[in-house]
């Protein structure tokens, strides 16, 4: 699964740099922000495209960046803001599964968001603790068992969702200093 929802210019500009978007997420921004009312003589070029690809709208989709006051970010606020715009999601209604499946994108880049805690008092990190999620990935594997019961689906589940929220405030509320 891949988020497909609405993003803000600046989440978009994030998506992009990560590589998380594709031909019909351009469209879909576009007509969405033309929608909106953002200023963009490009929005409304790009808005009025069939077809649309990467290779040849790509720079058409930054032109629409730029128009709209939106500076590419560094990857790493890039990830940042990746993975707040997922959590948000979540809080939002959107399955906990698929955010996490998501988010594991970010991690599976190896970028770091934050310094490891030394939670296994090893000094050994949890898989995507660098992310400030070990606990969402260890309750996403926990579903992957399938001999649990519709019952401990349901309240892994609402762990997941309550944990993305918790997650969302406690590291993905003031962006990294780069």
């Amino acid at each position: 699964m891949r988020y497909a929802g609405p993003l803000t210019p600046v989440q978009a500009s994030a998506f992009w740099r990560l590589g998380r978007l594709n031909g019909d997420d351009l469209g879909r921004l576009a007509m969405q922000w033309l929608e909106e009312d953002q200023p963009s003589e490009s929005v409304a070029v790009l808005a009025g495209e069939s077809d649309i690809t990467l290779a040849e709208h790509g720079a058409l989709f930054e032109r629409c960046l730029r128009e709209l006051n939106v500076s590419p970010p560094s990857e790493r606020l890039a990830a940042w803001l990746y993975i707040q715009t997922l959590l948000q999601a979540a809080r939002d209604g959107a399955d906990p599964l698929d955010v996490v499946d998501d988010a594991l994108f970010v991690d599976h880049k190896g970028i770091a968001l934050f310094e490891p805690r030394n939670l296994a008092g090893d000094g050994k990190a949890y898989a995507a603790e660098e992310l400030g999620m070990e606990n969402l990935l260890g309750l996403y594997w926990t579903l992957d068992d399938p001999n649990l019961t519709p019952k401990e689906v349901k309240c892994a589940m609402d762990e997941m969702k309550d944990e993305c929220a918790r997650v969302l405030a406690v590291f993905y509320t003031e962006p990294p200093n780069d």
